[in-house]
């Protein structure tokens, strides 16, 4: 009883394997935050190009290419180069254009694992 007594005692702190441990777990935190917020910072920027468009006049809104160029234009500028035409569909009813853009962001995470996102985001031009 006295040995278990002097032990507790004299074991203060954490160990060196649990300090590994500690910053393996923190690590793996930090690689997942490095490859998922490039994902979704590229979102952030096709959802505010979207919003760009919606919102510009000089868009026509019932010619398909004329919205797939200002679209493009700016995707350039705020350099999200993984966007292609086969990821847009531009819809015309009522009188309003819904333009919708769908699409899949991969990235290779840990040797063979790979991390990916899937995104679509839409707005609807009323004029």
């Amino acid at each position: 009883m006295k040995t278990a007594t002097r032990l507790a005692k004299r074991q203060k702190g954490t160990t060196t394997i649990s300090i590994i441990a500690i910053i393996g777990i923190f690590a793996v935190f930090l690689v997942t935050f490095f490859k998922l917020f490039p994902m979704y910072y590229g979102n952030f920027k096709v959802q505010s190009v979207l919003e760009k468009i919606q919102h510009d006049t000089e868009v026509d809104p019932k010619s398909k290419r004329a919205i797939w160029e200002s679209l493009q234009k700016r995707l350039y500028i705020d350099e999200v180069r993984s966007i292609k035409r086969e990821h847009v569909t531009m819809v015309r009813k009522d009188g309003k254009t819904t333009v919708t853009v769908t699409y899949e962001t991969r990235d290779n995470f840990i040797g063979n694992l790979f991390i990916g996102a899937s995104f679509s985001e839409s707005v609807v031009i009323d004029r």
